[in-house]
């Protein structure tokens, strides 16, 4: 475990939060685990923050029971930090924007796009554990026969159905994060996350240029 590492997980919990935020305000919609999170609160009378540690603490519970190995010390700094700073960054934005227009409220959600993407690639990429609610469909892959892509898509559209009946916030930036997450997370990785990781981000990055300057190169020329 490195400083590098736990800085990664978390900046990137604290960007999840805030993506949030930026996606709860523009109206269109929030990621399956927090349509539900929204949904519950709602339905119980509470704020996202204890909603998000109680469902959460259930979820980690049975991660430690199903496969422990999951989990580590990200998994404790987003159970008890990643509601509090939703709710705070919701607040912040509330009062800052008002009743955003229709452009603003775009300009929210294709930010809480990047971000989360940003975000959930640090996170992965420092591997200090997952969260509560990303284990559960490691852990369906690992007891079932059915591949990960599939539990994950089952986890999400759960979270989604149960959420929306609750009265969660569901709209075309759940589905946008449903079909995009995926590779925008794959590329912050490769290009950014992984090395960043490993130390090698600046190194690469150099190495990179120098192809990219290289005549041959520039032409789809090797050089022998």
């Amino acid at each position: 475990m490195t400083k590098r590492k736990i800085l990664m997980a978390i900046i990137g919990i604290f960007l999840t939060s805030i993506s949030v935020a930026f996606s709860k305000l523009s109206g269109f919609g929030v990621d399956p685990f927090s349509v539900l999170m929204f949904g519950l609160g709602k339905t119980i009378g509470l704020s996202y923050q204890p909603t998000f540690i109680i469902s959460c603490s259930i979820l980690t519970i049975i991660a430690l029971i199903l496969k422990k190995s999951l989990l580590g010390c990200a998994t404790v700094i987003s159970l008890f930090f990643s509601g509090a700073a939703v709710d705070m960054a919701t607040a912040v934005l509330g009062k800052t924007f008002g009743n955003p227009d229709f452009i603003t409220r775009v300009t929210f959600l294709i930010i809480s796009l990047v971000l989360v993407s940003i975000a959930s690639a640090l996170y992965y990429s420092a591997n200090l554990g997952v969260s509560p609610y990303d284990a559960q469909a490691l852990i369906l892959s690992d007891k079932t026969p059915v591949p990960f892509r599939f539990c994950r898509i089952g986890t999400d559209l759960v979270c989604i159905a149960v959420g929306f009946f609750l009265g969660g916030d569901l709209g075309v930036g759940t589905i946008c994060v449903a079909f995009c997450m995926g590779p925008a997370i794959q590329f912050c990785r490769e290009r950014i996350t992984d090395p960043l990781a490993n130390g090698t981000l600046f190194h690469s990055h150099h190495k990179d240029n120098q192809n990219f300057l290289n005549p041959g190169n520039l032409f789809g020329l090797k050089r022998i």
